[in-house]
């Protein structure tokens, strides 16, 4: 349980507070931590075995032995654990992440990654344990977007008990005095004034964010011709990025596209940006969308994320695909316009509210709440 992984780790966290401030008690179980939080248990099991598999086949047998007194009024599990009152894939469903594999890939690469998954022993159990959760009428499944919830219907043909809860983060106020302090604090270490246009890439994984397409896209912005405002890609979420960094070298951007490590304090990022970027190959829901949403910044993404069911026609610009260059090109060129961009920022404030972390917390009650009338 370590909230700089990633975005699941952080919903979990996100999740387990709000229910604690509610008053309710609360557990995590993990393998290992680097996390706490007030008001909520953080119980590690253990890491056990040599192998990937051998872990998780241990750690799901661990929780199920965790959770077979039944002193937890509910089982709300991420990873599929078969016997969970609650499977919430935040990760996306396991056929859904193959697929995605296979669309960034050349028809080689994508044949000899789906070769290596068929083989790959974890992979293959995790594969048997959602399709068990799934197959289990008794277990209620939540998916975080609608595309979610499709995903479930196209790959096991379920319907019934699948209830979509959008997908939430918690922000700072948009309105608070630290946000100038912030815009003006990082936008002096990248050295640029307020007629710099600033698109901002935070992820992880920078494959599966695209962020290789928004480097070229970006540059192909760039070198489109003569009056373009002064404009920096920056992009949050990697110790040691350096093919990147020849990327953008290679294309001409090496000075305009700025590397930025890990942080948690990426909302100061966000105050200093002008757009969001992330042309993700698949993303369940996801949080960079919501966080820049709720800060009134529009976004730039594909249909093969969620969380574009929010900004779809609004606050944002939905393109097909990584590689629809020309698309994320005039998307970058109407978010660099001022004007035009000042009333995607206003359409992001409409739906910022529904967007918090309390809205989807209440939802997870009343559905916990369901789970235990049928009991």
């Amino acid at each position: 349980m370590d909230v700089t992984l990633g975005g699941r780790e952080t919903s979990t966290a996100q999740i387990a507070e709000g229910l604690a401030r509610r008053g309710h008690e609360v557990t995590v179980l993990c393998q290992t931590r680097s996390y706490s939080a007030e008001g909520v248990e953080v119980r590690p099991l253990g890491r056990r075995g040599w192998f990937p598999v051998t872990r998780l086949r241990h750690f799901i047998a661990d929780v199920q032995a965790e959770v077979a007194d039944r002193k937890y009024d509910v089982v709300h599990a991420m990873l599929p654990v078969p016997g969970a009152d609650v499977y919430q894939p935040r990760g996306g469903t396991v056929p859904a992440r193959r697929a995605a594999t296979a669309r960034r890939q050349p028809w080689l690469g994508a044949t000899l990654a789906a070769l290596a998954a068929a083989l790959n022993p974890r992979r293959k159990l995790m594969a048997a344990l959602e399709r068990a959760v799934i197959d289990d009428a008794g277990t209620l499944c939540l998916a975080v977007s609608y595309m979610v919830s499709q995903e479930i219907e196209e790959y096991y043909g379920r319907t019934d008990r699948v209830r979509v809860i959008y997908n939430a983060v918690d922000a700072p106020d948009p309105a608070g005095p630290q946000r100038e302090q912030w815009r003006s604090l990082r936008r002096g270490e990248l050295e640029v004034d307020e007629d710099t246009v600033v698109f901002l890439t935070v992820a992880v994984n920078f494959e599966l964010k695209g962020v290789s397409e928004a480097i070229a896209a970006f540059a192909r912005w760039r070198h489109g011709g003569e009056g373009l405002p002064d404009a920096r890609l920056v992009v949050v979420g990697r110790d040691l990025p350096e093919r990147y960094e020849q990327l953008a070298g290679m294309r001409s951007v090496g000075v305009e596209v700025v590397f930025k490590p890990p942080t948690r304090e990426i909302f100061e990022w966000y105050a200093a940006a002008d757009a969001c970027v992330l042309l993700s190959w698949y993303d369940p829901c996801s949080r960079v969308v919501l966080e820049a949403t709720r800060w009134g910044i529009p976004s730039i993404t594909t249909v093969h994320n969620g969380a574009a069911e929010v900004i779809s026609g609004a606050g944002g610009i939905v393109v097909s695909s990584p590689r629809d260059a020309r698309s994320v090109v005039a998307a970058m060129a109407e978010l660099a316009d001022r004007d035009r961009r000042r009333a995607r920022e206003d359409a992001c404030r409409q739906v910022a509210d529904r967007l918090g972390i309390d809205r989807h917390v209440d939802e997870l009650l009343e559905a916990y709440a369901d789970i235990i009338r049928r009991r």
